[in-house]
Formats: C-alpha cells, sequence, structure tokens
C-alpha cells in the first residue's frame, strides 16, 4: 500500500490494460460474491438457500420479505376466486357453444336468421344476469378476502417485530437540531443529561447536510477510498486464507493511487471541516444499549431542548417581524439545564414563535425562544432555544440515506416535477418508436380487414409492452433515487405510487391502441334483451375483442413479457457491460475519443486511463432485491385482467386461471433465482400497507363490472340510455371508498408490538452487521481523520470500515484484526504529519 501511494511513476499501454482486464475479472466474480449471503457466523458466509430458509420468521431482509410474499398469495387467491365464479357463468349460461355454432355459420355466409337460430331458445339476458349476480358474489368474496388478508399482514408485522430485533428497535430519531451541532459528544451528554439516562446512550450518529454537490461528491470519494484500502488491507492481511483466494478482497495494484492516500484524504477531510460547510441537518440517531430503555424514554419524552446562537438574514428578519409571528415578552429560566444546571438562576426575558420557521437553515419548530429579540437585525446573532422533536417513525440505516439529509423540501419539489417531465419524455419517445409502428403496421390493417393477428404477433404486442414498462421502470427507479429522500420508507413508498400511476396508464394507452378497432366496431354491440334487434355480426366482434385481448395477454404479456423483463435485468447489463469496458480498457484499439464516448454510457462513467477494482464493482453491481419495484406488477396486471370483465365471452374465465397461474409462476420465480441472485435491500412494512391499499383499485374494477352488467342486464338501468352507465363509475368510486375506509378501521392501534425478548445492542449488531455509524460517511470520516472534533465518550462508536451488503466481511475483518491495523496506521500517519 505505501509503494503503491508513493509512487508517482505513470503506468504504461500494457500495464493499464493488464490491471483493467484483472479488475474486470474481479467485478464479474464480485457480481457473484455479493449476492445474498448469511454472515451471522464468522467462519463462513453461506448463500442463502431459499429451499430451507425459513423466511418467516428469519430476520433476512426484515419484515418486507415475507409480507411481499403474502401479497404474492393475495394475488393467487384472488385470481382463483375470480376464475371459479366466471366459470359457474359459462356453465350455467350454456354460451360458449351457440357462440362457436354462430362462427361456423358465419363462416360459410348464411343468411343473419340462420346464424342466430342457434340462440333460439335460450335467453341472452340469462348470461347478462348471471354475470351480474355471480360478479356481485365475487365482489363480496374478495372484499373480505383482503380484510382477512390486511389484518394477517397487520398481526404478522407485530408477531415479526416481537421476535426480531434490528436498528430501530435501539434508536432515537431526533429532528430540529441546530445546524451547529456538530459534536457527537455534547449532542450524547445532552440527551443523557434532559433524558435522565445516564451511561444508557450507546452513542450519537449525526446527520450531516451533504445536499450540496460540491460536498457530497468530496465526501462521497473519501467514504469510497476507506471501502477501497480495506478491502486491499483484507487481501494482504489475508494471503493464504481460503476467501482471498476465492476472491474476495483484491490486491493494490488493482487500486488507483488516489485511493490509497490516507494522508491526503486526511487532509482534504480537515480542510472541508475546517471551511465550515459541513453543518447539522438537524437530524440525528441516538443509540441506546437496550430495547426496554428506549421503549422507556420514548414513552416519557416527545423531545428535548437545544440552545443554539443564529444570524438571521434580511428577509428572515422581516418574516419574524410579520404581526403575530413573535409573542410579547416572557420571563423563565432556561429550558436547557445543561446551561445553567442551578434552578435558583434568574430569569431572563424572551418571546417566542408562533409558527414553524427556518433561520440560518436551522428549522424552529412553534415554540421556540428569542432571549434577546430586541437585538433582532439582520446579521446580528440571536441566542434561541428550541425543542427537537422525537420522530416516531424511526428509520434502518443504509448508506445512500445520509447523502439526502439536507435536501430542502422545495427542492424535493422541484425534483419531482423534473422526475414526471423526464418519464413523460421517455414514454414518448416510447410510443414512437414502439406503440405507433405497432399500431400503424399491425393493429389498423388488421382492424381494417376485420381479423385477428396471429397468435405471434399478438405475442410481439406483449413482449414489446414488457420492454417498454421495463425501461420506464429503470427510468422512474433512477428519477425517485435523485429527488432526494432521506428516508428510505418514503423513497419506496413515492417509488411504489409512481410506477402504479406509470404502468397502469402505459398498460391502458397500450391496450387502447392494440384493440382501438376492436373497442369500436365490438364493445356493447349485442343487446342482451332482444335477440331480433342483433345482428350475427355484432356477435362475432364482440368475440373478436375479446380474442384479441386474450391473444395479447397470453403468453406474449403475461409470460415471456415478464421472462424478457428479468433477463433486461439480470444478466443484459452484465454482457452489455463487459463488451463496453473490454473494449475500452483492455482492448486498446479504439482511440480516445471514442473510448470518452463509450464509457459516458458505462454505469458510474469511469476515467478512461484504465479502470479499478472498485469501479469494476461499480459497473458489475447485482440486481438490488428492491421490493418496491416488484409491486407495482401486483396492481397493474390485477386491473389489466380486470378489463375483461367487461367483454362478453364465456371464456372471460380463462383470464383469470391463467392469472392465478402468472401468480404462481412469478412466486417461484422469485422465491428461487430472483433471492439467489440479488442483492439485499431493506424495505419497510408500510410498502406492504400501501399495496394493500392499492388493491382497492382492482377490487373496484369488479365492482364497476357488477354495475355494467347490471345496465346490460335491465337490472341497474337501461342498456339503450347511455346515461344509465354512470352507474359504473359510481360502483367504482364507492369500492375505492369502501376499501380505504375498513382499511382505516382495521388499522387503529398502529403496528407497535411488545418484544418477547430485550436483546443487548452488541448481539444485534453482530448479527446484522450494520449500525448507524458504519453507515454514516462523516462519522466514519470523522473517525479516521478528525476524532478530536467528536468529543470524549465516543470510542465505543468509532467506525472506521464503510458497511456495504456483499461486503460484510470487512466488518468481521475490523472487529477481528482489521480495526487495530488500522489505528496503528493512523497513529503512524499522526507522527508522519
Amino acid at each position: 500500500i505505501k509503494a503503491e501511494t508513493l509512487t508517482n511513476d505513470p503506468l504504461d499501454e500494457a500495464e493499464t490494460r493488464k490491471r483493467s482486464s484483472e479488475a474486470i475479472s474481479h467485478g464479474l466474480l464480485a457480481w457473484l460474491q455479493r449476492q445474498m449471503r448469511d454472515w451471522e457466523h464468522k467462519d463462513k458466509a453461506d448463500r442463502y438457500n431459499p429451499c430451507s430458509t425459513n423466511i418467516s420468521t428469519r430476520y433476512i431482509m426484515g419484515v418486507g420479505l415475507p409480507l411481499f410474499y403474502g401479497f404474492k398469495a393475495l394475488v393467487i387467491i384472488s385470481s382463483m376466486i375470480t376464475a371459479a365464479g366466471l366459470f359457474f357463468v359459462q356453465r350455467a349460461s350454456g354460451l360458449e357453444p351457440r357462440l362457436a355454432e354462430i362462427v361456423k355459420a358465419m363462416d360459410r355466409n348464411a343468411p343473419n336468421d340462420e346464424v342466430l337460430k342457434p340462440l333460439e331458445g335460450t335467453s341472452l339476458e340469462l348470461y347478462g344476469e348471471t354475470m351480474f349476480f355471480a360478479l356481485g358474489g365475487v365482489y363480496i368474496l374478495q372484499f373480505i378476502l383482503a380484510m382477512a388478508h390486511f389484518m394477517r399482514q397487520f398481526n404478522f408485522v407485530k408477531q415479526f417485530d416481537s421476535g426480531n430485533s434490528c436498528m430501530r428497535d435501539f434508536t432515537l430519531h431526533l429532528r430540529g437540531l441546530p445546524r451547529s451541532m456538530t459534536h457527537e459528544g455534547k449532542l450524547k451528554e445532552i440527551v443523557e443529561r434532559q433524558f435522565n439516562c445516564k451511561g444508557e446512550v450507546k452513542g450519537v450518529s449525526i446527520g450531516y447536510d451533504l445536499s450540496k454537490p460540491e460536498v457530497g461528491s468530496k465526501v462521497f470519494d473519501m467514504f469510497e477510498h476507506r471501502m477501497v484500502r480495506a478491502d486491499v488491507a483484507f487481501y494482504c492481511a489475508n494471503l493464504d486464507s481460503p476467501m482471498v483466494k476465492a476472491g474476495w478482497g483484491y490486491p493494490p495494484h488493482l487500486a488507483k493511487r488516489e485511493q490509497l492516500d490516507t494522508i491526503g484524504d486526511r487532509k482534504k477531510f480537515r480542510e472541508l471541516w475546517d471551511s465550515g460547510v459541513l453543518q447539522c441537518s438537524g437530524h440525528a440517531f441516538v443509540v441506546f444499549k437496550s430495547k426496554s430503555i428506549l421503549n422507556a424514554i420514548e414513552s416519557k419524552y416527545r423531545g428535548m431542548w437545544v440552545q443554539s446562537k443564529i444570524r438571521p438574514t434580511e428577509a428572515e428578519v422581516r418574516e419574524l417581524q410579520k404581526p403575530n409571528m413573535l409573542s410579547k415578552d416572557f420571563k423563565g429560566r432556561y429550558r436547557d439545564e445543561m446551561v445553567e444546571p442551578d434552578h435558583k438562576t434568574q430569569e431572563r426575558t424572551f418571546r417566542f414563535i408562533t409558527e414553524d420557521i427556518r433561520i440560518g437553515g436551522n428549522l424552529l419548530f412553534a415554540g421556540a425562544r428569542f432571549y434577546n429579540a430586541e437585538t433582532l437585525a439582520a446579521g446580528e446573532e440571536i441566542l434561541t432555544e428550541s425543542c427537537a422533536v422525537v420522530v416516531d417513525d424511526t428509520l434502518e440505516p443504509t448508506s445512500t440515506m445520509w447523502f439526502n439529509f439536507g435536501t430542502p423540501s422545495k427542492q424535493r419539489t422541484k425534483n419531482s416535477w423534473r422526475h414526471m417531465f423526464v418519464l413523460l419524455g421517455i414514454w414518448i419517445l416510447i410510443s414512437l418508436a414502439i406503440y405507433f409502428p405497432l399500431f400503424y403496421f399491425l393493429v389498423a390493417p388488421c382492424g381494417l380487414a376485420k381479423f385477428n393477428p396471429s397468435v405471434m404477433a399478438a405475442q410481439l404486442q406483449g413482449m414489446s409492452l414488457a420492454i417498454a414498462g421495463n425501461i420506464l421502470g429503470v427510468v422512474n427507479w433512477n428519477s425517485v433515487c435523485a429527488i432526494g429522500y432521506y428516508s428510505k420508507r418514503e423513497q419506496d413508498e413515492q417509488f411504489v405510487y409512481f410506477s402504479t400511476f406509470v404502468n397502469f396508464f402505459n398498460s391502458i394507452c397500450f391496450i387502447a391502441a392494440g384493440l382501438s378497432y376492436y373497442i369500436e366496431t365490438g364493445f356493447n354491440k349485442v343487446d342482451l334483451n332482444n335477440l331480433q334487434e342483433n345482428d350475427a355480426v355484432d356477435f362475432v366482434r364482440e368475440r373478436q375483442l375479446f380474442d384479441a385481448f386474450y391473444n395479447m395477454l397470453m403468453p406474449g404479456w403475461l409470460f415471456a413479457g415478464v421472462l424478457t423483463g428479468k433477463f433486461m435485468g439480470w444478466f443484459m447489463p452484465v454482457i452489455q457491460n463487459y463488451v463496453l469496458t473490454s473494449a475500452v480498457f483492455s482492448m486498446g484499439c479504439l482511440p480516445d475519443p471514442i473510448r470518452q464516448l463509450l464509457t459516458a454510457i458505462i454505469p458510474w462513467n469511469p476515467s478512461i486511463d484504465w479502470l479499478s477494482a472498485r469501479q469494476a464493482e461499480h459497473i458489475f453491481e447485482p440486481p438490488e432485491l428492491a421490493l418496491a419495484w416488484e409491486y407495482n406488477m401486483y396492481i397493474v396486471t390485477p386491473c389489466v385482467c380486470m378489463v375483461s370483465l367487461f367483454f362478453m365471452s364465456p371464456r372471460t374465465w380463462k383470464v383469470f386461471a391463467f392469472l392465478a397461474f402468472w401468480g404462481i409462476f412469478m412466486y417461484l420465480l422469485h422465491r428461487y433465482p430472483t433471492l439467489l441472485i440479488s442483492k439485499k435491500h431493506m424495505t419497510s412494512y408500510k410498502v406492504d400497507l400501501l399495496a394493500c391499499k392499492l388493491w382497492g383499485f382492482p377490487l373496484s374494477m369488479i365492482l364497476a363490472a357488477f354495475g355494467y352488467w347490471g345496465v346490460r342486464c335491465n337490472r341497474l338501468g337501461t342498456n339503450t340510455n347511455l346515461g344509465s352507465y354512470w352507474v359504473v363509475c359510481f360502483l367504482f368510486l364507492l369500492g375505492l371508498v369502501l376499501h380505504r375506509l375498513a382499511l382505516e378501521l382495521l388499522s387503529r392501534g398502529g403496528v407497535k408490538a411488545v418484544d418477547l425478548q430485550d436483546r443487548p445492542y452488541h448481539v444485534v449488531e453482530q448479527k446484522l452487521r450494520y449500525t448507524w455509524f458504519n453507515t454514516n460517511p462523516v462519522h466514519i470520516l470523522k473517525s479516521c481523520y478528525y476524532v478530536e472534533k467528536m468529543g470524549e465518550g465516543v470510542e465505543d462508536t468509532r467506525a472506521f470500515v464503510p458497511f456495504e451488503f456483499g461486503k460484510e466481511y470487512l466488518q468481521i475483518f475490523a472487529e477481528d484484526s482489521g480495526l487495530q491495523m488500522i489505528d496503528e496506521e493512523e497513529e503512524r500517519l499522526k507522527a508522519q504529519v
């Protein structure tokens, strides 16, 4: 490491190609190694066996994974119920063989009376009434099933949380701290004093404001360098171990010099800190040594008082001087007892603010005190005392969340609008490149010729929709991640909302374009109440409408499209990135301008000099098991299948039979290959609760179809009067309202449960490997390069090796020997500096 750091000789072209080739090989190997493994025991790192791992009780990715499989079960059972109800309609009405005879008669050009002869003596109204009552019964059963499923998921969260422990069980989330609160030791002392819990706090992790790109990029680079040094140190310290021989870690020559320059990073971080740009975002996470202490604190306290000195701007002074913004003068002692612990101190004059306001970057809640309000002026220092509130929804720590602290809500709103415009632009491009050619060259000619596209052409339509959906999904995911949510739960919920809406809109537009001619000529054409008023062509066209829709679904949309999308997400990036990186870095046959152009489309955009091992790991990163990505499919696909309920066909039950089979197929696809090749990714239980709420849309479509057939059979209106169909929209909205009210009623009381076992913090830390300290980039850099700025009492919470899913072995290495080695390196570097 020292030799690589101090040697400044430039590398020749042969050496750069050799190192890049080794890095590419390491990246491909890391694609396999960073998939989900069990690091609970130090002496082995076994991959999870989907066949034997009990995901209902074991904490692999939290409660999100078993809840997700429970939601899949809801889709499967719901589809079976619908298929059974529609199969009953087919058997009771006896319409299918008669429609087949009509088609045969049409093929031999028989007159209209002869074509309709098979329907004489039967009542078409019977089919409409059977559909009407069957769908009513199906809706009632589905509604009961949805409520039972919600209660099962709700209770399962309580049961799972009571038997498992995670970091949020030990953590108190404080919001509203002053920007000057960057001293971990001082904040820990304030918490222990005001909450009366001396010696019970493990440590404090402060969320720093990294929202400015120039600050966040510098911190990220130094954070990445710590990861590189840990991997290299692991490799050098364990050369003869089986893990190194299997490819874990990498040698120093696969790291760039700046990645190993500890002295340079120390200097850069100290300069960055002393410049004053690293400020508190207002958020901090207090970690307690036991869950019972945290529960006692949460039940007794809702916040704590903290003093700070701020300098308002002219605009902020004008905001404070608005009528009724500041109260009249009051007298009292400091609320922060640490400032003056003697309760006999003199009282001071203060005013409090009546509304939440942000001054000098500090969020002050209503009730915050101004002790020298009479000197209020722009640029003048004001002593304030505000309450840092306890946030109810504590998060699980992730490395990416720390870079989003401090992002203003206005900026997030702006990013959200930009996200929507980007999605709209991509959708327009997809429409021009995929949908328009399909409509112009396939759908329109078939519609004008009055026959359905071939089965293979219908599969092409379904696969095209799947490809378009995957492209929109990738753009959607990247855009939501760039909005700036520090809360992983909030980010996942926004993605579920966005992806469900986009996928539904995209599917409806695709159906409208692909079936436009059939809908225009065949939808609701048959009069069920008067056989003589019908033309034989009307029966054929309604049948063609369903056949075109069915052929599009099976198997192109439901199965071939899914497999195409999985290939695009699993293996296509690996193949594409291997070809690009080999062409740019290994072959040496391309000119620099072409290489520069190609690196722009390679993930993480590496420089063209040579490829390091860490860059290769990023490029060949395995797919994350992001469950929020999956949920929209289980909402939109049933909604699309529900469209068939509005078509007159005795074979509608087959759509839902295949939908149930699709649900089983998707479960097996996710339970086995997806779990095996994916990287860990935490998902909150609230994402599943949101999916349960969105399940009201397919349920409401059943109720709307109930009203539709009620009008067609003259039970809820007159088929000839278009005004009667308002009941369809009314029942759809009524279904949404009933579903939401029922869920709100069942979810009263929350999901917080009493833990059956009060496991100590260090036991849970060794099991999970991630903490609030080893995921916090600034906390790690301060621990390594500027520990004196952390204060006293932080020895147990210093973190030297960043945490990342797939690199848990580095945390084990740090626990055993690496931490001591890094400490010795730090002391040596201090002497050199």
